[in-house]
């Protein structure tokens, strides 16, 4: 198309929007309305999530009886406040047309989290709203437990979305973790498929060299130890990764604790590469949440020797 015809083409459609809305602000608000129209879109994931029929009685079947109307009396701005106040509603549009029709556009959220926080449960958009979760709708969504405190801005289940999103774009780790445990900020735990041990990752930061922890765990120990060894898998700590082993018989660790006397294979702790274990980089001692219980073990461990030796 030459290009004095693009220009005309565009010019003429610039003034026909500019007089469409120039007659859709001048009609009067005395005439009728001829219709009400409620549609739901979105993806199809959202399907079954929130229907017509279910909005339009929320909004006290007005749908239904709003043709013959006045249109005075049908106010579109609080239609659609009223549909945003929904919890399963993420955006809205009430729009009024010149032929007196009022058609009314729903997006229903889009869940990213599904929580269970006590006994309840409840499914997480992108922007922290909140809808409750339904027997009648299922989303195939990451899932976090834990207790979250509503009165609490900064830790919330959104807090932990730089960790999904993590796994989440690893196809191996995607596949290997089913859900996540909140402890406390400090102590998030992993919940593998292969089950009977769980994995301390400490706080959602340092991401990419926690996992290369694991990874080289899971490919160079486990082949050998056996992966009914251990019930607790830890990288919290700067540079190290800390095995627990099991007790006495096999059991699902809910709560990863370490205390004086817990078992930890000191034999098991992988450093980074070129730092010697308790350490993070050459020269510079571990920086650690709480005392490393394999270092008090590995000392206890030396003292007693020495002093064993003493005696002979």
């Amino acid at each position: 198309m030459p290009r004095y015809l693009k220009v005309i083409f565009s010019a003429m459609l610039m003034t026909y929007l500019v007089i469409s809305l120039f007659v859709s602000a001048a009609e009067p608000d005395d005439g009728l309305c001829t219709g009400m129209t409620v549609e739901v879109t979105g993806n199809a994931d959202s399907n079954g999530f929130v229907t017509s029929d279910e909005l339009i009685r929320e909004l006290d079947s007005l749908p239904s009886r709003a043709t013959g109307m006045n249109l005075a009396n049908i106010c579109t701005d609080d239609l659609r406040r009223r549909l945003l106040a929904l919890d399963k509603i993420e955006d809205a549009s009430v729009v009024r047309y010149t032929d007196g029709s009022i058609r009314i556009k729903a997006v229903p959220i889009e869940p990213v989290l599904r929580v269970f926080d006590s006994e309840c449960s409840y499914y997480v958009n992108r922007a922290g709203k909140r809808v409750t979760a339904s027997a009648r709708y299922h989303k195939n969504v990451p899932i976090i437990e834990g207790d979250f405190n509503p009165s609490d801005s900064i830790f919330t289940p959104l807090s932990l979305m730089p960790l999904v999103q993590y796994i989440a774009s690893d196809s191996v780790w995607s596949n290997f973790v089913s859900m996540i445990k909140v402890k406390s900020p400090r102590d998030i735990i992993l919940i593998p498929v292969v089950r009977d041990h769980v994995i301390n990752i400490g706080a959602p930061v340092d991401l990419e060299n926690k996992f290369y922890r694991l990874s080289r765990f899971y490919t160079e120990v486990l082949p050998r130890q056996g992966w009914e060894k251990y019930d607790t898998l830890t990288v919290k700590w700067n540079g190290q990764l800390v095995a627990t082993k099991r007790h006495r018989r096999q059991i699902h660790v809910e709560v990863s604790r370490y205390e004086e006397d817990e078992s930890v294979d000191t034999g098991t702790m992988l450093a980074g590469d070129d730092v010697a274990p308790g350490r993070a980089v050459p020269g510079v001692k571990a920086h650690s949440e709480t005392p490393i219980p394999a270092r008090r073990k590995a000392e206890a461990l030396a003292r007693a020797s020495a002093a064993q030796k003493k005696q002979q």
